[in-house]
């Protein structure tokens, strides 16, 4: 146990890779940004290892901490697995626990939740996030947001928003490749590609059979498996990414990503809001289910 990191720069470390920015890592552990830093700073030198390297406002992981990362996910899901199947049996009426993705988690539900303090202030909000479905236990939380066709067995299921994709890219990117042909698109301009080893989301190939069937090779700038670090590049202007429309709504608002001139594509799979029944009957799960309805307008 001695070899063991202090917990508080293990959890800095997850937040800072997750959320790619010191500041929204504090924000998420409720402190300030230079505490994060600190604690970042102690396990470089803990490790002797740089884990992050500045870029503009954002952070970029080195290669270690990929490596890093991944190894220690698997630990840390486990463990607030365990963690919250003890809580559940103590949990009061202000406390809810919800599990997600981690881009849904910090790009769309996390903005969003202050609402919900403002007429809960008592209220405690515990999010865990998981990559893949099955690992998102279902009976250990009250509820999770997942993505998927509505079925669930034994649980109700509310859908939250449709998917419903289109390229987005950061303005200048967008200007560059804003003209190009869907073929030329996939073939000449950065693609950010997320792979999914579950084949739940409609991707660029997918996407490429719709508008560009006579595509050659698909010209991947990048590819990882986490949405949340696609949409990081693409706002980063480091490429081209599929935006679900009802999640990059606020970016393309404020104009920090912009949608390329190609039609939304369509499925009838989406993300829900997925609990058993007796959570849909109490008043915190009516305000959740209404605050989060009140964003579903997407990007026209």
């Amino acid at each position: 146990m001695k070899q063991l990191p202090p917990l508080r720069a293990i959890r800095a470390f997850e937040a800072c890779y997750r959320l790619r920015s010191f500041t929204r890592a504090a924000n998420s552990l409720n402190v300030q940004q230079p505490a994060v830093s600190h604690q970042i700073r102690n396990l470089e030198d803990d490790l002797q290892t740089k884990l992050f390297t500045k870029h503009g406002a954002a952070i970029v992981p080195t290669d270690e901490a990929d490596s890093y990362y991944e190894a220690i996910a698997a630990a840390l899901n486990d463990i607030a697995t365990a963690s919250e199947r003890l809580r559940s049996n103590n949990r009061n009426d202000s406390e809810i626990s919800l599990a997600t993705y981690p881009g849904i988690a910090a790009y769309w539900l996390l903005p969003k939740t202050q609402l919900l303090r403002e007429k809960y202030p008592d209220l405690i909000m515990r999010v865990t996030t998981m990559e893949k479905n099955s690992d998102i236990l279902l009976e250990n939380v009250d509820c999770a947001i997942v993505f998927g066709d509505g079925n669930w067995k034994g649980f109700q299921a509310v859908k939250l928003i449709d998917e419903a994709v289109i390229p987005v890219a950061a303005p200048k990117v967008a200007e560059q490749y804003q003209h190009l042909s869907g073929k030329d698109l996939l073939e000449k301009g950065p693609i950010i590609y997320l792979e999914d080893e579950e084949e739940r989301w409609l991707g660029w190939k997918e996407w490429a059979g719709k508008l560009a069937p006579e595509y050659g090779k698909i010209n991947k700038l990048t590819s990882t498996s986490n949405y949340g670090l696609a949409i990081n590049q693409a706002l980063l202007g480091h490429g081209i990414a599929l935006g679900w429309t009802g999640v990059v709504k606020d970016f393309v608002e404020t104009g920090a990503l912009v949608p390329l001139n190609f039609p939304i594509m369509h499925t009838n799979n989406g993300y829900y809001l997925v609990a058993k029944e007796d959570f849909f009957n109490t008043e915190m799960s009516e305000n959740l289910l209404n605050l989060l309805r009140d964003q579903l307008t997407t990007v026209s």
